[in-house]
């Protein structure tokens, strides 16, 4: 893993869905080992027993379901259209 993905994976971690909504990303990215890029909206990831606004995302627990891995990347995406093409 890059030394940016890896701060990007820190940096996120540390932080609230709360706060995360608030700068105006719509949902997780969960990017796995084996290659596969989940995007996990928030509005979903709010449904999860034990989960509210204010939990820290990297206290939430992920799996892979393609290869059942733990070791999960966390970034965070805006459902909003690129404004280049």
């Amino acid at each position: 893993m890059s030394q940016g993905r890896v701060e990007i994976d820190q940096y996120w971690r540390t932080r609230t869905i709360n706060e995360a909504q608030l700068q105006g990303y719509s949902c997780l990215r969960l990017t796995c080992g084996c290659g596969r890029i989940t995007d996990y909206p928030f509005v979903l990831l709010l449904q999860r027993r034990g989960v509210t606004r204010h939990s820290f995302i990297g206290n939430i627990r992920f799996r892979c379901k393609e290869c059942g891995g733990k070791d999960i990347t966390i970034g965070v995406r805006s459902q909003a259209p690129s404004l280049t093409r």
